[in-house]
């Protein structure tokens, strides 16, 4: 009898051993690309195989339109992207906050640097100034604030690019809401200053927070 509890004894810690080394190797062969100090935590990754995109776990991952679960009159992403990062959390349910998402995209019609950094966001043909920063093998630029609306629903964000070897990315950040006067009073809580800073905090963080081979991180001019 001795000697069975013994053969337990050494069984349970052989196996919890196991555990803690199979932990150590999925951590290994899936690293979270970690997060400026203050950013919100980006728990997941998505690549391209070459620039590695991080996000937060209250957001999912579509490659197409119809994969976007989030359905509103403006959506978190227009259609031309390669991934659609999207806020699917439920903290501003109630409110007029309709959605808020990340587009990404890889312009192959903006073939050099100088059209990757200085073309106009679609749908602007002036009023905007891109600030351009320069990185040791990158360039990067930013146009913001963009803007968009219709009858009763607005829309704001950035546009980020990146000019790496011979390819152009964009990372484009959206947040949609509906007018709150247009609701009977009561009836919802509003989507505040406060709350809208909170959801672009996490946005810029996912355009912002892209890692490139080898680990090198990235900067784009505030």
């Amino acid at each position: 009898m001795e000697q069975l509890k013994n053969n337990k004894k050494v069984t349970t810690v052989i196996a919890v051993a196991v555990l803690i080394i199979i932990g150590c190797v999925i951590f290994k062969a899936h690293p979270v690309t970690a997060p400026a100090t203050g950013n919100p935590t980006l728990e997941q990754t998505v690549s391209d195989g070459t620039i590695t995109v991080g996000y937060p776990s209250d957001f999912g991952l579509a490659k197409n339109a119809t994969q976007v679960l989030v359905h509103a009159y403006i959506p978190p992403c227009d259609e031309n992207f390669d991934y659609c990062l999207y806020y699917n959390g439920a903290a501003y349910t109630g409110t007029n906050f309709e959605s808020a998402g990340v587009r990404i995209a890889k312009r192959a019609d903006l073939a050099t640097a100088s059209l990757c950094l200085q073309t106009l966001p679609n749908g602007y043909t002036s009023g905007l100034t891109p600030k351009i920063t320069t990185g040791s093998d990158y360039q990067t630029s930013v146009f913001s604030p963009l803007g968009d609306g219709a009858t009763g629903h607005y829309a704001s964000g950035a546009l980020y690019r990146l000019a790496y070897g011979s390819a152009c990315y964009e990372f484009e950040t959206r947040i949609g809401e509906t007018q709150f006067a247009n609701y009977p009073a009561g009836t919802i809580q509003e989507f505040t200053t406060a709350d809208r800073a909170a959801v672009q905090a996490k946005l810029d963080a996912i355009a912002t927070g892209v890692t490139l081979p080898g680990g090198g991180h990235i900067t784009f001019a505030k």
